[in-house]
């Protein structure tokens, strides 16, 4: 059983490596000579790009953070694979570049799966993410084997496109936790309190979150590198729920709050920080930075 993976970042990595952990052949390619050879170094097959061996893997992943690159991606598999073939996008995209993705594939007779994850890159590595597949019940049954080594749950979300809703209704609670962590710290810090006091009471009490255990202790080292999950994909990530929001014509005064915060780390942090460095918003904002 073999998986081609498209996209050797924070995530085409983690996905590799747990493949290759469970014995899955895995080959794959990245623009980046160093992301082939960490595939290469842990026994899978880099390629120096797209072609026929995409044809013989029994499910193709895509992992690209650019909807301009998911598009080229998208485009050249149309003339590569084989019909009756899956393929699973696993990225945030607005939903227009997410179904045409799916005619592109498409054309080739294979079956394109909207298939996100809700997880940081360490719980990439470590297989603890949240699948949430849309598309082809048949298909996801079919890739289900090999999404089984890259999460702890996969959510079956209904017809192609379901899969992105639920990311966005994920990262938008991601953006307000992340920042309710970085708020509470900086107000711990007000009051003189040790941090890691406090990361103790808040992560075993009632007002712990995933986020607030993920990225406090990076929020209290200040150890923004190397990222789970940078600004510059985050700033991607909120546009395009930002813009949904706005469509659906709702109210959502918390996450306009968060928006702004967000909005001042772009400007302020390096696009290559983790996306706890918001908590540095706060900081600079009240001449603590």
């Amino acid at each position: 059983m073999s998986v081609g993976i498209i996209g050797l970042g924070i995530m085409g990595t983690a996905y590799s490596g747990n493949l290759r952990k469970a014995g899955v052949e895995v080959a794959g390619f990245d623009p980046d000579p160093a992301a082939r050879d960490r595939l290469t170094a842990i026994g899978g097959v880099a390629h120096d790009g797209l072609g026929p061996w995409l044809a013989d893997c029994d499910l193709v992943i895509i992992s690209v953070a650019s909807p301009k690159v998911l598009a080229a991606v998208t485009t050249s598999l149309s003339l590569i694979l084989k019909p009756g073939q899956v393929v699973m996008e696993t990225g945030t995209f607005a939903m227009a570049d997410k179904l045409a993705a799916q005619t592109a594939v498409q054309a080739s007779g294979a079956i394109l799966l909207d298939t996100p994850v809700s997880g940081t890159g360490v719980q990439a590595a470590k297989g603890d993410l949240v699948i949430m597949a849309s598309g082809p019940a048949k298909a996801i049954e079919k890739a289900k084997p090999f999404m089984a080594h890259l999460c702890h749950t996969v959510i079956e979300a209904g017809e192609f496109g379901a899969g992105s809703k639920l990311k966005y209704v994920a990262n938008h609670a991601v953006a307000l936790h992340n920042c309710a962590a970085a708020e509470t710290l900086h107000y711990a810090d007000a009051l003189g309190l040790d941090r890691d006091i406090v990361y103790h009471l808040l992560s075993k009490g009632a007002a712990n979150s995933r986020m607030l255990e993920l990225r406090m202790p990076l929020m209290i080292s200040g150890a923004y590198t190397p990222p789970t999950a940078h600004m510059a994909m985050f700033e991607k990530d909120l546009s395009i729920i930002g813009a949904d929001i706005r469509a659906h014509n709702i109210t959502t005064p918390m996450f306009d709050a968060v928006s702004a915060l967000y909005d001042q780390g772009w400007t302020l942090v390096p696009q290559n920080y983790d996306t706890a460095a918001v908590f540095e918003v706060y900081r600079h904002i009240d001449g603590k930075a």
